[in-house]
């Protein structure tokens, strides 16, 4: 998991610390994993304006 996060925290695409992750680049992860994130994430965890 650490490793995943700091791959994509050296993206840009978030910022993680100790018991928080903060998406910074919403359409960068969602070119990035082609479409796999999007969607469903906002409805569990609530919208982002990113």
């Amino acid at each position: 998991m650490t490793i995943a996060l700091q791959m994509l925290e050296y993206r840009g695409l978030i910022h993680a610390k100790r018991g928080e992750i903060t998406i910074v680049d919403r359409p960068g992860m969602i070119k990035l994993t082609h479409g796999a994130y999007g969607d469903e994430e906002q409805r569990h965890f609530g919208s982002d304006s990113s």
